[in-house]
C-alpha cells in the first residue's frame, strides 16, 4: 500500500508487516518495526473513536499511545505506540485455565477501576457508570510477566454497563477453551453471579 507522506515520514526504514490475526473489523492492520501499530480504515469515525479512548485513558491504564491521525483519499490512518507484552490467547495460557482466569480478573478490575469522570465517550450499546472497554476478550489484553500490562482495541470503550464486559469475557474464555468448564471459576474470580438476559443480550449484538 502506498501510504500518504506524512505516514511515510514515520515509518521509514521499519520494517512494515501486516497483521491478519485476531481482527475482524475489515481494517488493515500493520506492525511498524517494534514502535508502532498502523491502523487504515475507510470508517473514520471508528478509528476517531478508538483515538479519542487512548487518549482519555493514558496515564491510567496501560493503552497504544497516539503518535498522530491523518486522512487521505478516503482513508484515516491511525498510528500509535506499539504495547510491548503477548495477548492471551498464546498457547500457554490456554494450557493453564486457573492462570487464565487470574488474569482475567485482574485485567477486569484494572480497566473498571477507571474513573469515567470528565470521559465523554459512551458505549452507544449499553446504560450505566462504569468505564468499560466494550469488547472484552482474550486477544485484547496485553500481558508481560505473568500481569497485565494493557489493553488493545479500545474503540468501544466508553461509559457504560460493566456486564457488556462481563458478557464478552465469559463469551471468549468459552470460545477459546472450547468449554464452559471454568465458567464459574471466572464468575467467583469476578465476584459475580450468573445474569443469562445479559449475557445473551450483549453477545448476539
Amino acid at each position: 500500500m502506498d501510504f500518504p507522506p506524512v505516514i511515510k515520514d514515520w515509518i521509514a526504514g521499519k520494517e512494515v508487516a501486516e497483521i491478519t490475526d485476531h481482527h475482524c473489523s475489515g481494517d488493515l492492520v500493520y506492525r511498524v518495526g517494534n514502535d508502532y501499530i498502523l491502523k487504515i480504515s475507510n470508517n473514520r469515525e471508528r478509528l476517531l473513536r478508538e483515538r479519542a479512548a487512548n487518549d482519555f485513558l493514558t496515564g491510567k491504564v496501560g493503552v497504544s499511545e497516539t503518535v498522530l491521525f491523518a486522512e487521505n483519499a478516503g482513508y484515516a490512518y491511525y498510528l500509535k505506540t506499539m504495547l510491548e507484552g503477548e495477548t492471551l490467547v498464546e498457547k500457554k495460557y490456554l494450557l493453564d485455565p486457573g492462570e487464565l482466569v487470574r488474569l482475567l480478573a485482574q485485567a477486569m478490575k484494572m480497566f473498571h477501576s477507571v474513573d469515567p469522570a470528565g470521559c465523554l465517550l459512551r458505549n452507544p450499546d449499553t446504560e450505566g457508570n462504569c468505564f468499560i472497554h466494550g469488547d472484552f476478550c482474550l486477544p485484547n489484553i496485553m500481558v508481560k510477566n505473568g500481569s497485565v500490562i494493557g489493553f488493545i482495541d479500545t474503540e468501544a470503550a466508553g461509559v457504560g454497563d460493566p456486564w457488556m464486559d462481563y458478557a464478552w469475557c465469559i463469551w471468549s474464555l468459552e470460545h477459546n477453551l472450547g468449554t464452559d468448564r471454568y465458567t464459574g471459576l471466572l464468575l467467583d474470580a469476578l465476584g459475580i453471579g450468573f445474569d443469562r438476559e445479559k449475557f445473551d443480550r450483549y453477545t448476539s449484538m
